[in-house]
């Protein structure tokens, strides 16, 4: 009884951490999947290596924001119209956006459809901002 009661109120505690606010001064890029196994991190901030997996808060403003997306896919249909083994793929995707206002939140969400990836950013509404672009994909992006 004693470790199930430790075990949840570990659980507990990894759940419910507290939502920092963003700090008035800055931008918070989330980066989001539509597929629980798929894996989106952060690759460049206007053309730099972001040290990470996710980007820092940055200054309000333009910038472009480059992502990793890796996933996996069913192969495609043989000649035998067997489908092959899983692969696995990755992409490099880029999202520019000139409005990024201080103290706002935002989401970069990045989808596989089959053998597309594709990409947006999103206000902290919802609301659809920009398209990102595919800049390269393969098995070894």
């Amino acid at each position: 009884m004693r470790a199930f009661l430790l075990l949840t109120l570990l659980l507990t505690g990894c759940v419910s951490q507290p939502h920092e606010p963003v700090p008035t001064d800055v931008v918070r890029i989330n980066l989001d999947t539509m597929r629980p196994g798929d894996h989106l991190s952060a690759y460049r901030l206007d053309g730099e290596l972001v040290q990470g997996l996710r980007f820092d808060d940055i200054p309000p403003g333009e910038h472009e924001l480059q992502v990793r997306y890796r996933y996996e896919s069913s192969a495609r249909a043989s000649a035998s119209g067997l489908l092959g083994d899983i692969q696995r793929r990755s992409c490099i995707l880029a999202v520019y956006y000139d409005g990024f206002e201080a103290g706002y939140e935002y989401r970069l969400v990045v989808n596989q459809l089959g053998w597309s990836t594709v990409g947006w950013l999103e206000s902290s509404s919802g609301e659809s901002l920009a398209s990102a672009r595919v800049l390269r994909c393969g098995p070894g992006v």
